[in-house]
């Protein structure tokens, strides 16, 4: 088998990326070792793509800007079900450095006069509403996955040579021919790295370990993000389409090498005394809370510890990019970065509705499989 690109990865940003290569028409694949896609750091994430609100650096709020209308023009061409489009976003004290980046960003946003459910009992000194859409991240993995299921293939890559002008692969007892690599496999990339042949660029990467607070219950279909708090709640949704708030709190930290994550039960504690001190009302009426860990590996080019304000998309090898988006938001702006490197003349891509397609969403797809281990809190 010969290929223009092969993809390794299956996680948002390959299956993005894979959309988007064989909508330029390059003859592509994408290759992960497990066929349940999503399994690693995609569907343990909060997958929430905004733009930008809840921070104020300008160069990544512009990046956040400028990929939301290319994720809700991808909603619209997979037919994804748009849940909700209740987003808010409060501030504790004062939100004027937020308020001054949103403007020069041109940013929307409108001040909130009348409390919605999520905010009942609130303690906050301003809210704001922004629009923004809310869907099923498993649904889109799951459409990404049909559109594309001929060009997925799964198994263990053995080895990485170089053949001709690009590079051969053995995939368990197959051989891929390939002119072009794009690595998209996060934890997975400094193993990767390792078997090229000859490599230019060295690529450290680093995992912060998440901690996602899940509150079940009458919860409200909404996202609140407290920034000068550091909390960020956003819905994800279960087979039935009701609504589980996956609350993060604080700054992820930087796990060191080789260690598992573990629950921090310092972090725990100020999470729910975060929520219960801001937004007493989500704390009551959330009757059910489960905690899980997710882990988040993103380059570690500015040095450990650092947090990256905008995707790693670098050439490394002849013929080899390495792609870590550091954010899910920015997967759409890292693909496009990516092709541009393999394939500088191609084509745009074009927007064509999917017409007569019947959605078949995959079982596991339809399962919250993110909280497989979970502990009650």
């Amino acid at each position: 088998m010969k290929y223009d690109c092969v993809i390794i990865g299956a996680g948002i940003q390959g299956l993005v990326l894979l959309d988007q290569a064989l909508g330029h028409g390059l003859n592509a694949c994408c290759i992960d070792r497990q066929p349940r896609v999503g399994d690693g750091q995609t569907l343990r994430s909060q997958f929430y793509i905004h733009r930008g609100h809840f921070y104020t650096e300008r160069d990544l709020i512009d990046q956040l800007h400028e990929a939301y209308p290319k994720w809700r023009e991808l909603v619209r061409r997979l037919r994804i079900n748009v849940r909700s489009t209740d987003s808010y976003v409060g501030f504790v004290g004062d939100p004027s450095a937020w308020i001054k980046m949103w403007t020069l960003c041109e940013l929307p946003y409108a001040s909130v006069t009348t409390c919605p459910p999520i905010l009942e009992g609130n303690r906050l000194a301003h809210i704001y509403r922004f629009p923004h859409m809310m869907f099923d991240g498993r649904e889109m993995l799951a459409k990404l996955v049909q559109r594309n299921r001929n060009s997925l293939k799964f198994g263990s890559i053995d080895s990485i040579d170089e053949w001709g002008s690009g590079y051969r692969m053995r995939v368990d007892d197959s051989t891929i021919d390939t002119n072009h690599i794009v690595m998209c496999a996060g934890a997975g990339t400094p193993e990767l790295v390792g078997m090229l042949p000859y490599v230019r660029k060295d690529v450290p990467v680093q995992t912060r370990a998440c901690q996602v607070l899940a509150m079940r219950g009458p919860v409200p279909d909404s996202s609140i993000v407290v920034p000068d708090a550091q909390m960020f709640i956003a819905p994800q949704y279960e087979a039935n389409g009701s609504p589980v708030l996956l609350y993060t709190h604080g700054t992820d930290p930087v796990l060191e090498n080789g260690k598992p994550s573990t629950v921090n039960a310092n972090r725990l504690h100020a999470q729910l005394n975060a929520l219960k001190s801001v937004l007493p009302g989500l704390h009551a009426t959330a009757c059910e809370r489960t905690l899980y860990l997710a882990q988040k590996t993103e380059s570690a080019e500015l040095g450990v510890g650092k947090r990256p304000n905008g995707a790693f998309v670098e050439r490394i090898a002849d013929g080899v990019v390495c792609v870590l988006p550091t954010k899910l938001s920015l997967a759409i702006n890292a693909s496009e970065s990516a092709l541009a490197l393999i394939e500088p003349e191609h084509v745009p891509m074009h927007a064509e509705p999917l017409v007569g397609v019947r959605t078949h969403l995959l079982h596991a797809a339809a399962e919250m499989r993110f909280m497989s281990e979970v502990s009650h809190v």
